[in-house]
């Protein structure tokens, strides 16, 4: 009798055991990604494997197995299960990569997720960022499909100074700034194999105005000092200044001294080339390249631009457009060490920047994207750095069409007597 019974126990034992290994196998197999399926590596003991995310996902947001991610930690996030339904996850602080902004991660104080599922493959939730009372709130949903997470997301009109406090570890100007206006933004991307791929973004500031950085002490100082020894050359006026509007900024005169438009347009722009393995683009204008100068330095890195963007809101009103055009030639590295449009004039041509002909200044605002570079390529690729001051010269303002002609004419054979110093 005993024999019997423990013959049963073995036999339902190795049943059990059986189906448990079959079970394992099943799941295992359900797991392999199918041709274009978002994937990742998968390691269980000794074993690793290409796993399906998307499968993952569904059965990880399961109500049968949400309750088993109750108190887990993930990259960082702590989880916590809110019914069957439901999960939030908690960080603080939170590092945030986004390699269209640069290698350097986003710093935040404290974030907050939640994720609602909502039917088969989709899901919903509010992503809240800040440790204070009032977060700045993102409403989001998504929709599971084979190549990753449909996102579509919207932070709805937040006061501007709510949501830079979120980063006010990386941005020490907040302790002195007052900054007035609201920031709004309604953004469309994915998160697969690449990670987050943004589709659409549509920032929108409205009533922007920052104090108390002091930028009004640059109304009358001589900041070319920092550029000494070099010949004092007074105003700087002439065509050189409508060249390097057109070189670096040509809508200048017209925009608060950022472009959302274009910030938008490089940071997709850079997704790509981030994938490709190119260098990033950057998206400053004048009054930011200006505040890079003399402020923040070039770091590339997103917090650095944010605290650009408040010295440049700041110095449109408090030095206009005419103080930070001067300010800007009179600061601008022109290549073999030399620093502001009268100096580099001196070195590279052999005369007052005031004095230079349209070609002239089209020529020497054209090395402004890499100096050193640019000077290089008078020697080895010559039709390129040239072609690149005609296209500086094609977009100089109020140069009437026949001179404009007429100098485009006169640059296909003009060659610029680089180096040549005149005291």
């Amino acid at each position: 009798m005993i024999k019997k019974l423990l013959g049963f126990l073995v036999g339902v034992a190795l049943a059990l055991a059986l189906a448990a290994t079959l079970l394992a196998a099943l799941a295992w197999h359900a797991l392999a990604p199918q041709a274009g399926e978002w994937a990742t590596a998968l390691h269980i003991g000794p074993f690793e494997r290409q796993a399906s995310v998307p499968t993952l996902l569904r059965w990880a947001t399961h109500p049968l197995a949400l309750p088993a991610l109750d108190g887990r930690r993930i990259a960082g996030w702590r989880l916590n299960a809110e019914g069957a339904h439901r999960l939030v996850a908690h960080c603080a602080p939170c590092r945030v990569q986004l390699a269209a902004l640069g290698p350097q991660p986003l710093l935040i104080d404290e974030a907050r997720l939640s994720i609602d599922v909502r039917g088969a493959d989709r899901y919903e939730g509010m992503l809240r960022l800040g440790a204070g009372e009032r977060p700045a709130a993102i409403a989001w949903h998504a929709e599971l499909k084979r190549e990753g997470l449909a996102v579509q997301a919207e932070l709805p009109p937040t006061p501007l100074a709510r949501v830079l406090s979120v980063f006010a570890a990386s941005l020490p100007e907040l302790q002195r700034a007052q900054i007035e206006g609201s920031v709004a933004l309604r953004l469309e991307g994915s998160l697969g194999a690449a990670g987050w791929q943004v589709t659409k973004l549509k920032p929108i500031l409205a009533d922007v105005d920052v104090t108390g950085l002091g930028t009004e002490a640059l109304r009358d100082v001589d900041v070319a000092q920092r550029c000494r020894p070099q010949p004092a050359g007074g105003r700087i006026e002439g065509w050189i200044q409508n060249a390097v509007i057109a070189a670096e900024d040509q809508r200048f005169f017209e925009h608060p001294g950022y472009e959302l438009e274009a910030w938008v347009t490089v940071f997709k722009a850079n997704q790509r080339g981030v994938t490709n393995g190119e260098p990033l683009q950057g998206a400053s204008t004048i009054t930011q390249q200006l505040a890079k100068l003399l402020y923040t330095g070039d770091e590339r890195d997103a917090a650095r631009k944010l605290r650009e963007w408040l010295y440049a809101a700041e110095m449109e009103r408090t030095l206009g457009k005419g103080r930070i055009l001067q300010l800007y030639l009179a600061l601008l590295p022109w290549g073999d060490g030399i620093c502001g449009a009268e100096a580099a004039a001196r070195h590279h041509l052999g005369k007052s920047a005031n004095q230079l002909k349209p070609r002239e200044a089209a020529w020497l605002a054209s090395l402004l994207i890499n100096p050193d570079q640019q000077l290089r390529r008078w020697s080895s690729d010559e039709a390129a750095a040239r072609e690149r001051a005609a296209w500086v010269l094609k977009g100089i303002r109020r140069l009437p069409r026949e001179r404009r002609e007429a100098e485009l004419d006169a640059l296909v054979s003009w060659r610029p007597p680089v180096g040549r110093t005149v005291h």
